[in-house]
């Protein structure tokens, strides 16, 4: 039997690339008889809703899919009130500047059904730049190595519930967090994570991209080292 899969798509203020997103997850080669899609509109103050809904009008979808808000703005307290609306057996997180690969939800329903509750995703850059090439491969090369569950993933609906969800009191790499808690009740009970590398997510640099030369990456990179030491996850700031 197919796992029913449930894309979980956070959005605050992102008219700019919400569509790409959207049609990321049109074209799956997933059977779409098992796929959902579940937008939060976070408290956004541009027309994200109405790209959203300009979409649906655009593209026949075979997949249910709906907007739902989240008043208060944060991306944990958005993510959990999309897992909470999923009726998927499995959650796929996808930022909403970023896009799936067409056969992401096929191998993500494969792992799952390899017994496989939770999963990190394989991410690479929108941009073609050397510079951040490189910087993701460096990141993906650490996530694989040191076994760190962070970033974009996919976690059984269940387990997630069970887990209690993103921790709505921090404000940077709550991703982090979670997985990495999730991890440690794997092993725990003798089970384990996969690093799925047959399929990935592109991302924007945006965020990297708004400082000058280049010095975004290893200011991105340090922030990033200091969460996986668990630092300075309160700070503001609510989207990557």
């Amino acid at each position: 039997m197919k796992p029913k899969i449930s894309v979980i798509i956070p959005a605050y203020n992102e008219e700019k690339y919400l569509w790409t997103a959207l049609d990321s997850v049109k074209n799956q080669t997933y059977d779409p008889h098992f796929l959902e899609l579940i937008v939060i509109d976070n408290a956004s103050t541009d027309r994200t809703a109405k790209v959203f809904y300009d979409f649906i009008g655009t593209n026949e979808l075979k997949f249910k899919s709906f907007l739902t808000e989240e008043k208060i703005l944060g991306v944990s307290r958005a993510k959990n009130r999309g897992a909470l609306l999923a009726t998927g057996d499995v959650l796929i997180f996808l930022d909403a500047d970023s896009e799936m690969s067409s056969n992401l939800a096929e191998v993500v329903a494969q792992s799952y059904l390899r017994g496989y509750r939770m999963g990190i995703i394989r991410l690479v850059p929108k941009s073609q730049e050397w510079l951040p090439r490189y910087f993701f491969r460096l990141i993906e090369f650490g996530k694989r190595t040191f076994r760190i569950a962070a970033q974009m993933g996919y976690c059984e609906r269940t387990l997630f519930l069970e887990e209690g969800g993103f921790n709505p009191a921090l404000k940077l790499s709550e991703d982090l967090e979670l997985f990495t808690r999730i991890k440690k009740r794997l092993w725990r009970e003798n089970q384990d994570f996969i690093y799925i590398r047959e399929a990935f997510i592109r991302t924007s640099t945006r965020r990297m991209d708004s400082f000058p030369c280049g010095s975004g990456y290893f200011l991105i990179f340090f922030q990033w080292f200091l969460s996986f030491l668990g630092l300075g996850r309160e700070r503001y700031r609510p989207y990557r």
